[in-house]
């Protein structure tokens, strides 16, 4: 898995395969919910063909917004 993140509202951020093999997302998790829970796309980047370009596109939007890497 990669790299996660959360910021200072306490919202998780993460990449997630979509429904098909070859589809990858950052997706973010509020706070209160746990595990699988919750999940949704993230808006501000694009559907990907590999989670290494889905986690370029996640760790670009964390180092500008400042977001915290954490464990999930």
């Amino acid at each position: 898995m990669g790299r996660a993140y959360q910021d200072s509202r306490g919202w998780r951020y993460r990449v997630m395969g979509g429904i098909h093999a070859d589809s990858w997302k950052a997706r973010y998790q509020k706070p209160g919910k746990r595990g699988d829970a919750g999940w949704k796309g993230l808006a501000a980047v694009p559907w990907r063909e590999t989670r290494e370009e889905a986690q370029a596109d996640l760790d670009a939007l964390a180092a500008r917004k400042g977001w915290q890497e954490v464990a999930l």
